[in-house]
């Protein structure tokens, strides 16, 4: 009984855990491949990029995506080529194993709408199944065969390698939010968590400083938790070191126009006294 009860208890601080690291994921923008967004404390939206457009083979004028999604069959395919049966086992959970597992919401009722060129994903870390999933919520015959519009079929949980051992060793967010862009985004990104700096420098100043702030820690976490194995991992590195400088520039053109408009409004002051 004592040791069911911490096992439980175990799970518990680990889901909620989880659930901490998805809520900061939720508050962060500025990556290149994927847009989160908090939908309540149990759920996150990801949309991930399908086709990375910038990406050009050094044979074809258009991305290798576009060459093998215009000639795969209709079979199930990941990055517009076709999986076989194994790696089409990793998408799909057994429903004859692990049951009818559906999320708060049915697809067919989502209301996000994922842009153009992009796939949407729901992770979720519901108290009533005591770990997270995450299902497909968009372009579901892109990524899986489906064998119909069956909605509980549609409904049922990707098979993530991250998430399979969650109950031996835990798992990391950024662990997930990983294996979805490179199973998603074609060709797989070397860094999945690359960032849009462009997109970071064309906030305005005040929210230009918290966003690479945030980035940071976000980025901080992977490097000291994460697995140094991973291939992503160093180059996570050279952008955390980057965003570092950036950040830190961001904080004193803040506090250069404090000064000047401190300044500014002395002068002002001193004109209109008598």
């Amino acid at each position: 009984m004592s040791t069911a009860h911490n096992r439980e208890k175990e799970n518990k601080k680990k889901l909620q855990q989880f659930l901490g690291d998805l809520a900061l994921l939720g508050s962060l923008q500025g990556f290149q491949y994927f847009q989160p967004w908090l939908r309540g404390k149990e759920e996150l939206l990801l949309t991930v990029v399908n086709e990375d457009v910038g990406w050009r083979s050094p044979r074809f004028p258009g991305s290798v995506a576009s060459s093998l999604s215009s000639s795969s069959s209709g079979g199930c395919s990941v990055n517009g080529g076709v999986l076989g049966s194994e790696e089409r086992a990793l998408l799909l959970s057994s429903r004859i194993s692990e049951g009818y597992l559906l999320p708060a919401s049915p697809s067919d009722h989502e209301l996000a709408v994922p842009e153009v060129n992009c796939t949407l994903f729901l992770l979720a870390g519901y108290a009533k199944y005591g770990r997270p999933y995450a299902w497909i919520r968009s372009n579901h015959e892109r990524l899986v065969n489906i064998g119909g519009a069956d909605s509980l079929v549609r409904d049922t949980p990707m098979k993530l390698k991250s998430l399979a051992d969650w109950s031996t060793q835990g798992t990391q967010v950024w662990e997930v939010v990983s294996e979805l862009v490179t199973l998603c985004t074609s060709p797989p990104p070397l860094n999945p968590f690359s960032l849009d700096m462009r997109f970071v420098q064309s906030l305005p100043q005040a929210q230009r400083l918290l966003a690479s702030g945030a980035l940071v820690n976000f980025l901080e976490r992977i490097v000291v938790n994460g697995n140094p194995q991973e291939a992503y991992h160093s180059r996570v590195i050279e952008d955390l070191d980057r965003l570092h400088r950036f950040h830190v520039q961001s904080l004193w053109d803040v506090q250069r126009s404090r000064a000047e408009g401190q300044a500014d409004r002395a002068g002002e002051d001193q004109l209109g006294q008598p």
